[in-house]
């Protein structure tokens, strides 16, 4: 049982690098990143019981252009995803593990951000900052009993107040 839970481990890890191996870099070459280039700065593992589990990933300042990599979503045990001032489009997905920290700053992310983002029970510090983020900033950030910082400034949010 271990060793199936450490290759499916495995498999989501090198699903996540070769999707980010595959992506266009900003040179406008069309040359993709490949893993020797890329500078993972800090790749967290625990081990729990025979196997390994990812916990915190930083990937950032790499110029990554494309989609948010959803294979991060298979990654249940991260509490930290780092991926910051690169250039990921698209849709925040809304089931992103039991993260305490997410930097996604300084991307192209678009749309609404997912309400179950605020229901994180486990988040502490969020940075949505300087996106392209559309509708209102869920309510539940108001609220969350443990979010200390909340950084969500330059975006498309649409005017209004939110109930604190």
């Amino acid at each position: 049982m271990a060793s199936s839970r450490y290759e499916l481990l495995v498999i989501c890890v090198l699903s996540f690098f070769f999707a980010l191996s595959h992506s266009k870099t900003l040179k406008g070459d069309g040359k993709a990143i490949i893993l020797e280039e890329m500078e993972i700065s800090h790749l967290g593992l625990v081990s729990q019981g025979d196997y390994r589990v990812v916990t915190e990933l930083e990937v950032y300042a790499v110029s990554i252009v494309g989609p948010f990599p959803i294979a991060v979503t298979n990654l249940l045990d991260l509490t930290r995803l780092d991926i910051h001032n690169n250039k990921l489009t698209g849709q925040l997905p809304s089931q992103i593990g039991r993260l305490k920290r997410l930097n996604l700053r300084w991307n192209k992310l678009q749309d609404v951000i997912p309400p179950e983002v605020g229901e994180l029970k486990r988040l502490t510090h969020l940075y949505l900052d300087h996106n392209q983020f559309t509708g209102r900033i869920p309510d539940a950030f108001y609220k969350h009993p443990f979010l200390k910082e909340v950084y969500a400034e330059d975006n498309m949010f649409k005017q209004g107040v939110n109930p604190i």
